[in-house]
């Protein structure tokens, strides 16, 4: 979960507030409901976002998975056993 601290001007704070009042809401609930409407209209249009990721990272993946594909690597069962015995 992300928290999100916003710094609303006056008039924007008396909007919500409004928007809220009618639906019995305060203005952080109210300021909720409108992102998840929002995204809810996101993801009707289908519209996923896509992130690049950095060449950076893509190069460490990339050689991560050729250390995997070649029998480097370990398999872990126990997540707190093998950062015990690291």
């Amino acid at each position: 979960m992300t928290k999100v601290q916003l710094t609303l001007t006056d008039q924007e704070a008396a909007i919500l507030a409004g928007y809220g009042t009618q639906l019995g809401y305060n203005v952080p609930k109210t300021a909720k409901f409108f992102i998840a409407q929002a995204t809810a209209q996101i993801l009707k249009q289908g519209i996923t976002p896509v992130y690049e990721m950095s060449e950076k990272t893509e190069r460490k993946g990339l050689e991560a998975l050729a250390e995997h594909r070649a029998g480097k690597t370990t398999k872990v069962t126990d997540a707190k056993q093998f950062f015990e015995e690291l």
